[in-house]
């Protein structure tokens, strides 16, 4: 293949003559440009992103928390102290609660609404990322770095979800570049930095400053640059305005909301990082299989690249920190849930781009260094689609005789998505065979495109196992008065979909620490199942949700009834004159 004429950035005077010194010693000049990449990618990940986002109903039991909570606030609740099903919740900072408010009151109380800001952080963390690896690298790495991350599915799948772990990604992923480019090449990047901290810790406390800080101090020892780099990065006055745009909320909590600095910073921070048994516990080696998996087909492809020894750059180096950083830090922890991982996927996605262009470009090798590999190994990429396809259909076929009944409701996805794999393979590898690695890249990341857009069907068929939206719309329609009763287990799709407060019966669970704070607990919160029977016995109507299981050990207590929704296990029942409706 004819070799491809190097191509000249412009050159950014640096402020400081040792920034430039970085840069120049990197082998590596402060380049601007790559703005068309950046909105390339970035209407590819807006494409998949933001495709079929409103088709869904709420997944429990985030997605319907985080909604309600937001409903609230919008129908006249406290925008400061946000409540779920109408009592004090402060588990999280409120800043996804206020941008979701936000959307409700411009797009309407809905699906989309919630996840809107979602997927529009992940887009911008996929342009933070095509920036960053234009700047650092070039264009064609800011290209192929942000349509890899657009196209990994862990990080496609949590761009259509509603929790704070895509906004904190997002936020991370900014402060983590700009403290990189403010060491490179000095100027005022980390004050975005610090903005972005701030804004991470509205969403989902310290840790937003933690990440970013830890694996800058990191790449500094590396680098052997870490003297001074207080007064270099402005630390002192970095601080104050991390303080000055988040403590005020967390202060007013611990004046206005009773207990909330144990239970905040002692149990949702400390008790959650070290006690195994307080939150979500796995092993420490829990986040190796959920990367090697969220991130294929890229990271199957990994082992098959030719990692050579081109001219040193340090943006490769932090990349590889901030990753480590956010992996060993997760992992150290008690508490883990797959998201936790989110912040150290676009730094990989920028290690992983550049790896593919050492084999797709061997051209651009230094002369003499490594032996400079055929890029025809990429190939292997449409081998890797492949298997995956080859699976899923396998998975599909099989599907009954797995114990969990996901495979069956996603089984015709589950042919759809093979197919689409198998057949994008086979372009890819015809492509690289052909030495067209443009468009044996180009043919990668559309498959992954069109089947992270088709498994969104998939969501849908899944929704009776994991949302309560329909069984809930259903008591909304035919209950539109009645009051609204949860058997020990609070549906959180209910008070959403419902629009009105529900009455919990059992555990508590993480209402637990806004019912001590309620006036009227005792109304909305039942211990027992005499406590139920009185309820469901007392005036005016009444809908009870409870697992089938509970349904028919409790039918006979209960008296008459009627059916009026179910969903998977769930059962919605009405007191009803006839006894024969109950059958």
């Amino acid at each position: 293949m004819r070799a491809l004429k190097p191509v000249h950035w412009p050159v950014v005077a640096a402020p400081n003559p040792d920034h430039a010194d970085r840069a120049a010693a990197a082998g590596t000049p402060l380049t601007t440009g790559g703005a068309r990449e950046v909105i390339a990618v970035s209407a590819l990940a807006a494409a998949v992103f933001f495709f079929n986002l409103w088709r869904y109903g709420f997944w429990e039991p985030d997605e319907a928390r985080y909604a309600e909570i937001a409903r609230e606030m919008v129908q006249g609740g406290s925008f400061l102290i946000p409540h779920l099903n109408y009592v004090i919740y402060v588990e999280k900072p409120p800043l996804l609660y206020w941008l979701t408010a936000l959307s409700f009151n411009v797009f309407g109380v809905n699906e989309f609404a919630a996840r809107f800001f979602i997927a529009i952080f992940a887009v911008v963390g996929v342009a933070a990322t095509a920036g960053f690896a234009a700047r650092c690298f070039g264009r064609r790495h800011a290209l192929l770095a942000g349509a890899v991350l657009a196209t990994i599915p862990l990080y496609a799948a949590m761009a259509q979800v509603l929790t704070t772990d895509m906004i904190l990604a997002a936020l991370v992923t900014i402060a983590n570049f700009a403290l990189f480019l403010h060491w490179r090449e000095g100027g005022r990047w980390c004050w975005l930095a610090y903005v972005a901290m701030a804004m991470g810790v509205l969403t989902k406390g310290p840790v937003a400053i933690a990440l970013p800080l830890f694996a800058m101090a990191g790449f500094l020892v590396w680098e052997g640059d870490l003297r001074g780099s207080a007064a270099r990065f402005h630390l002192l006055g970095g601080a104050a305005l991390i303080a000055a745009v988040s403590a005020p909320w967390f202060i007013a909590m611990i004046a206005w909301v009773p207990g909330f600095f144990n239970f905040y910073f002692i149990g949702e921070h400390l008790r959650r990082a070290f006690e195994a048994s307080y939150s979500h516990g796995e092993p420490f080696y829990f986040y190796a299989p959920v990367l090697a998996g969220g991130l294929l087909p890229w990271s199957m492809l990994v082992p098959f690249l030719t990692w050579r020894r081109l001219r040193p750059n340090p943006a490769r180096r932090f990349c590889l920190m901030a990753a480590s950083t956010t992996v060993v830090a997760f992992s150290c922890a008690s508490a883990k849930l797959i998201p936790y991982i989110l912040p150290a996927v676009p730094p990989i996605a920028v290690l992983i781009a550049d790896g593919i262009i050492s084999c797709a470009w061997p051209e651009d090798a230094d002369a003499g260094a490594v032996p400079r590999p055929d890029s025809r190994i990429l190939a292997e990429s449409g081998l890797l689609l492949g298997i995956m396809g080859a699976i899923a259909v396998g998975a599909g076929i099989l599907a009954p005789e797995f114990r969990s009944p996901y495979p069956t409701y996603v089984r015709p996805s589950l042919f759809g998505l093979g197919a689409m794999l198998v057949a994008g393979g086979a372009i890819t590898t015809a492509l690289f065979l052909a030495r067209r690695t443009r468009s044996g890249l180009a043919a990668i990341v559309a498959t992954m495109a069109l089947t992270l857009m088709g498994s969104s069907w998939a969501r849908i068929e899944a929704e009776p196992l994991r949302s309560y939206a329909v069984l809930a719309r259903e008591v909304a329609a035919r209950a539109p008065d009645s009051s609204v009763i949860c058997y020990h287990r609070y549906v959180q799709a209910l008070p959403f979909y419902t629009r009105r407060r529900v009455v919990l019966v059992g555990a508590r669970t993480e209402l637990g620490f806004g019912s001590k704070l309620s006036p009227d607990a005792d109304r909305y919160f039942l211990k027992t199942d005499g406590d139920l029977m009185r309820e469901w016995q007392s005036a005016g109507e009444k809908v009870l949700v409870l697992d089938e299981a509970d349904l028919a050990r409790l039918k006979d207590q209960l008296g008459p009834y009627t059916m009026i929704g179910s969903e998977f296990h769930k059962r919605a029942i009405m007191k009803s004159d006839e006894r024969a409706a109950g059958n």
